[in-house]
């Protein structure tokens, strides 16, 4: 998941006095009224179908990352990213750092796939404290990233594809530990975590593209920060117990007749593992209802208009 680099509130749109190379004033798609399907995009001289307009890559050369506002755990955080950052040295590139953190959620993946490669049976207790430590530790050098971008005057898009690109990868490595030691694999509930974590991370990517600001949290209390740490220091207390005794328990069980007489008898019988499981999907989908409102609603995009239903039409 994608850490917080620098703070900075969402602004007037980005205006630009360069002109491209037919004398035209570069417009910036992604203000445009059509929200799911991409604008047309005229052919060259050629006839030959072209990937980007000019204009997409114009703005492609000028973006800037811009994240939303912090958490408390991030601003308190923050000194410590900062200190880290100041003991590199200066001729470290910030996609070395980048690939530091990702290897070590490549190092947690591949050996929670020597372990446990179809997540039926719990890996050793050393190897779910290993993922608890890679998972902090790449999660660290992903604040520190960015930090270093901007100590050595390197910041750039690519820098910024470069950096998400492992984030995406890594939340690979995030399913993989989870779903080890709740020992969910070959069920319909490893697909339900892993469609909502992806769907989650991808819908973060689309709000930005419309908005030109990286949500990374709910309100001030969480966020990236605090499930990427929290997924860490969970997975070390599971390295510390009988995970599948801890996770088999029915929620009768846990919380007794009295409490759980209430219940309709499909969730009394639900086990620790789904009830969490069931959360955490429901918490995902919650959390991409509220990206699809930011960009419904947010001033600097288009609102629907008959040009909407025109382009619809031609790219049917």
């Amino acid at each position: 998941m994608a850490a917080p680099k620098k703070h900075i509130d969402g602004g007037p749109a980005v205006t630009t006095n360069s002109t491209l190379t037919n004398g035209n004033v570069p417009q910036d798609e992604t203000f445009l009224p059509c929200i799911f399907i991409e604008p047309l995009i005229a052919r060259d001289a050629s006839s030959k179908p072209k990937t980007i307009s000019a204009d997409g890559l114009h703005f492609i050369a000028i973006h800037q990352y811009r994240p939303g506002s912090p958490t408390y755990l991030d601003s308190f955080l923050n000194p410590f990213w900062t200190f880290l950052t100041n003991l590199l040295p200066l001729w470290i590139a910030p996609n070395m750092v980048t690939t530091f953190g990702g290897l070590h959620c490549g190092l947690a993946y591949g050996v929670l796939w020597y372990y446990a490669p179809d997540f039926d049976v719990s890996p050793p207790d050393w190897v779910v404290a290993l993922c608890a430590y890679c998972t902090m530790a790449y999660y660290t050098l992903d604040c520190m990233d960015g930090k270093q971008s901007r100590r050595t005057g390197t910041s750039s898009p690519l820098g910024q594809l470069f950096d998400h690109g492992f984030d995406c990868i890594c939340t690979l490595a995030h399913l993989a530990t989870v779903s080890s030691y709740v020992v969910c694999g070959g069920t319909y509930w490893y697909i339900l975590l892993q469609t909502t974590l992806q769907f989650a991370f991808f819908m973060a990517q689309w709000e930005e593209y419309f908005t030109h600001v990286l949500p990374h949290c709910a309100g001030k209390v969480i966020g990236v920060t605090e499930v990427n740490y929290s997924l860490g220091l969970l997975a070390l207390a599971n390295s510390l117990i009988d995970r599948e005794a801890f996770y088999s328990r029915t929620l009768s069980a846990i919380a007794g007749d009295s409490l759980a007489g209430n219940l309709p008898i499909c969730v009394r019988n639900l086990e620790l593992r789904h009830f969490l499981m069931t959360g955490w999907g429901i918490m995902s989908v919650v959390l991409m209802i509220l990206s699809i409102q930011r960009v419904i609603f947010h001033p600097r995009v288009a609102k629907p208009s008959f040009t909407t239903v025109q382009r619809l039409k031609q790219q049917v």
